[in-house]
């Protein structure tokens, strides 16, 4: 989130100082502005805003199916829950040190990352309750 919001304030300082070395009679954006409040606020903001970078609590119900973005972190703290893999493969077991394949019944209380962004996640097959940080649908 941080890289857009960043990739977004670059582009607005190239835009402005593009019209600035231009010399138009009515800027939209004088480079004062841009610099001495405009990229202050971007700052705050960038700062105070809330990210992805804790954990939380997501309860899914039973037959429903997580699938989870590249990145993300998932902790099965309650239930039972089956692993959807891709072609590539399944989910990493950090704390066993291993792959989880298609099917396999995801451990309690081990920390899994999802590798790609490809359709990797969980099916529920009881109430199931993680902690999970980063990007997810649920289906």
């Amino acid at each position: 989130m941080k890289k857009i919001i960043l990739l977004l304030v670059a582009l607005t300082v190239i835009f402005a100082s593009f019209v600035v070395v231009i010399g138009t009679d009515d800027p939209l954006i004088t480079e004062s502005y841009l610099k001495n409040v405009f990229m202050k606020e971007i700052k705050d903001y960038i700062d105070s805003g809330k990210s992805n970078d804790s954990f939380v609590v997501v309860n899914i119900p039973e037959k429903k199916q997580l699938i989870a973005s590249s990145g993300c972190e998932i902790i099965l703290r309650g239930g039972t829950a089956e692993v959807i893999a891709s072609k590539l493969g399944g989910l990493s077991d950090v704390t066993a040190a291993g792959d989880l394949s298609e099917g396999d019944i995801i451990p309690a209380n081990h920390l899994l990352i999802v590798p790609r962004d490809d359709g990797r996640g969980f099916k529920a097959a009881t109430d199931v309750i993680v902690m999970i940080k980063g990007g997810y649908e649920i289906k």
